[in-house]
């Protein structure tokens, strides 16, 4: 990392091949909690599924460490990764995807802004996943033709999992910089053309289910290809913290055919679940 803190990642690469394309994933939990082993069953599954080499990558949390220590854990560990993306067995020309959940989506879609921008990956992104993303910390960033739309954060002020409360605590233990790119991709000079084609995974009943939405239909506006999956009804991140539910397992199912979007490929139903039957090992 730029201060010299020295930042671990967890690879996850197809048992005997190389050569595939590159994944890297931000995991989430309000920037207060959570690590690189959160999205291991997705990474396994990705890497078996698509031959891909997934990269778990980590980032300091608050309230230890304030806004921007995050995003600049996430950007040096991303600019990092692209340098070295040949010698951990990867081919970017065959895909790169950022992708994150909930924060790990709001890191995935302010450092694809900043990096696009500066122009400093060594090789570029072909792709963003933004799993139920935090993008607009307050009104004031909505486009004002979006603000009477953006009723999310007050509709599902109560949800279960994320509410008003939690979301207020979370910016209350990071301090972020309101104003910064590096807290919402809406905050960047030039924003939103020339992004890598973009999955949106959003939940119905979460207070952020307006924030994908919205940031969707601005980036198909601008010219990036994007693909939507809504799952109504259904609270923030709900197949991580309710997976027995007849949901979470179709959210599976479409993350995978998300990857493959993504990845301009195919995968079956009978791949997917192969992938994530299978043993840890391997």
């Amino acid at each position: 990392m730029r201060d010299g803190f020295e930042s671990q990642i967890k690879i996850h690469k197809p048992t005997g091949k190389t050569g595939g394309p590159l994944v890297v994933l931000v995991f989430g939990g309000g920037f207060v909690v959570g690590d690189n082993q959160q999205l291991t069953a997705y990474s396994r599954g990705l890497a078996r599924a698509f031959d891909a080499v997934v990269v778990n990558i980590a980032y300091r949390l608050a309230p230890e460490h304030k806004f921007p220590t995050a995003p600049h854990d996430t950007e040096d560990t991303l600019l990092w990764i692209a340098k070295n993306a040949e010698s951990l067995g990867a081919d970017p020309s065959k895909g790169f995807i950022l992708g994150g959940v909930s924060a790990g989506g709001n890191l995935t879609a302010c450092i694809a802004q900043k990096t696009l921008e500066d122009k400093s990956l060594a090789h570029p992104l072909t792709g963003l996943w933004l799993c139920v993303p935090l993008v607009f910390p307050n009104r004031d960033l909505v486009p004002d033709k979006y603000k009477e739309v953006w009723i999310s954060h007050e509709q599902n002020a109560q949800a279960p999992i994320l509410d008003k409360d939690a979301i207020d605590a979370i910016g209350g233990h990071l301090e972020p910089d309101q104003k910064s790119p590096l807290y919402s991709p809406f905050n960047s000079k030039n924003p939103h053309k020339g992004l890598p084609p973009t999955y949106f995974q959003v939940d119905g009943l979460d207070p952020l289910r307006d924030d994908g939405l919205i940031y969707e239909q601005v980036l198909s506006e601008n010219g990036v290809k994007t693909k939507l999956d809504i799952w109504p009804g259904l609270p923030h991140a709900h197949f991580a913290f309710l997976p027995f539910l007849s949901g979470s397992k179709k959210a599976v199912v479409d993350t995978f055919v998300g990857f493959a979007w993504l990845l301009k490929t195919e995968v079956s139903l009978a791949k997917i679940q192969e992938v994530m039957a299978a043993p840890a090992s391997g």
